[in-house]
C-alpha cells in the first residue's frame, strides 16, 4: 500500500473514488510528486524488466504491483518483489501516459484514442471508452470520476464505475498535460499555451490563463497556487481562484516537467540542463543542479530528497536543501517520466524498453 507523505495527501488519496484508495500518477490529484520513503543511499538493482519497446510513460504501483505501458501499446502488470510479469494487455496504439488504479481496477489510455478499464488482476477489460483523438496524458481519477485530455484538444469527464461521459471541453489545441485537480477545478495546458480551470461537475470554464509557449508540463497544486511550466522557458504560479498571475522565473529553454515542493522551496527541470530550486518568499534561486541534457521528468520528493531523470539516461536523487548530489543510477535509455517511490524502492521506466526497481 502507498504511503503519502503527509497526512491530507493520504486523505485525499483514499478519497479519490468514493472513500476508496486510489495510486495514481505523481501520488495523487494534486501532482504533488510527494511520498514518504524514498531511497537515501542507492544499495542495488532490486530487479530489472524487459517490455521490448521504448517507455515513456510513468510506473504506478498498488497493492504489491507495478503498471505501466511502453510504446508498442500494451500495458503489463509485475510483481514488484521479484520483477514477474502477472499478466499483458495489448492496445492499438502505443502508451502515452501512466495509469490510475483504485478498486480492482486499472484506468489508462492508448495513442488509439482509447480509455481502458483493465481488471487489475487480470487485465481484462472492464470497459472501454472512445474519445475523439490519441490520448497522451495519465488520468486523475477523484470521487469516482476520470479526468483525462487528448491530442484532438478535447477535455473529457468520465464515470469510473461504467465509462460514461460526464462532461466534455473542447480547449481548442492538443492537450499532452496530464490534469490536477483541486479545489473543485480540473487544471490542465494545451499547446495554445493556455493553461485552462474547469469546474469539476459542469465541465464549465472558470478561467484560463496565456503563456507564450506550448504547455506539455502537468500542473502541481500546493497551497492555492497552480505551478506550471511553459516551452516559453517560464515557470509560472497562477492565484488558483483568479486565475491571475502571482509570479514568474524564466529559465533557459523549455520547461516540460511538473514542479514539486519541499518545505518553502520549489523544484523544477528544464531543458536547459538543469534542477532548479526557487525559494517560494523570495522567487530567488536557492541552487541549480547541472546534468548537462534535457531535464523533462517531472520531479519526485521524499526523506528530504528530490528524485528526477533525465535524457542522460540516469536517475538522480538530490538533496533538495543545497542541491548536492546524493547518488545517481544509469540506464541504457532516456528517462522521461516522473520516478514512483513505494516501500522503501524507486521505479523507473527507460527508452531502453526496461523498468527498472532500485533501492
Amino acid at each position: 500500500m502507498r504511503n503519502i507523505a503527509l497526512f491530507f495527501i493520504s486523505a485525499l488519496a483514499l478519497s479519490g473514488c468514493g472513500g476508496v484508495k486510489v495510486d495514481m500518477y505523481r501520488a495523487d490529484a494534486h501532482n504533488s510528486g510527494q511520498f514518504s520513503e524514498g531511497v537515501r543511499t542507492l544499495h542495488k538493482l532490486k530487479w530489472k524488466y524487459n517490455s521490448g519497446s521504448p517507455i515513456k510513460t510513468a510506473i504506478v504501483v498498488s497493492d504489491g504491483t507495478a503498471y505501466f505501458g511502453n510504446s508498442a501499446g500494451t500495458v503489463f502488470a509485475l510483481n514488484t518483489e521479484d520483477g514477474s510479469e502477472k499478466w499483458r494487455y495489448r492496445t492499438d496504439g502505443p502508451m502515452g501516459g501512466a495509469p490510475a488504479i483504485s478498486a480492482g481496477v486499472v484506468y489508462i489510455g492508448s495513442q488509439d484514442g482509447t480509455l481502458y478499464a483493465l481488471d487489475s488482476g487480470t487485465g481484462e477489460p472492464r470497459w472501454k471508452f472512445g474519445s475523439s483523438g490519441s490520448i497522451t496524458t495519465s488520468p486523475t481519477l477523484l470521487d469516482g470520476t476520470l479526468y483525462f485530455g487528448n491530442v484532438a484538444g478535447d477535455f473529457y469527464a468520465v464515470e469510473a464505475a461504467g465509462g460514461r461521459e460526464i462532461w466534455r471541453f473542447a480547449s481548442g489545441a492538443a492537450i499532452y498535460s496530464s490534469p490536477a485537480v483541486a479545489n473543485g477545478l480540473a487544471l490542465f495546458g494545451n499547446d495554445n499555451g493556455q493553461l485552462f480551470a474547469l469546474d469539476i461537475a459542469s465541465g464549465n470554464e472558470r478561467w484560463r490563463f496565456s503563456t507564450g509557449g506550448k504547455i506539455h508540463a502537468d500542473p502541481m497544486f500546493h497551497h492555492d497556487t497552480v505551478y506550471i511550466g511553459s516551452q516559453d522557458a517560464t515557470l509560472y504560479a497562477i492565484d488558483i481562484k483568479t486565475g491571475q498571475q502571482v509570479w514568474r522565473y524564466r529559465a533557459e529553454s523549455v520547461i516540460n516537467g511538473a514542479a514539486a515542493v519541499e518545505g518553502n522551496t520549489l523544484i523544477f527541470g528544464a531543458n536547459d540542463g538543469y534542477l532548479y530550486a526557487l525559494n517560494l518568499d523570495s522567487q530567488r534561486p536557492k541552487w541549480k543542479f547541472k546534468v548537462h541534457d534535457w531535464v523533462s521528468s517531472g520531479v519526485a520528493l521524499a526523506d528530504g530528497q528530490a528524485y528526477f531523470g533525465s535524457y542522460n539516461n540516469k536517475l538522480y536523487a538530490v538533496n533538495a536543501k543545497n542541491g548536492k548530489e546524493t547518488w545517481s543510477f544509469t540506464t541504457q535509455g532516456a528517462v522521461l517520466t516522473s520516478p514512483e517511490l513505494d516501500g522503501g524502492r524507486i521505479y523507473i521506466g527507460s527508452t531502453d524498453g526496461a523498468v527498472y526497481a532500485i533501492q
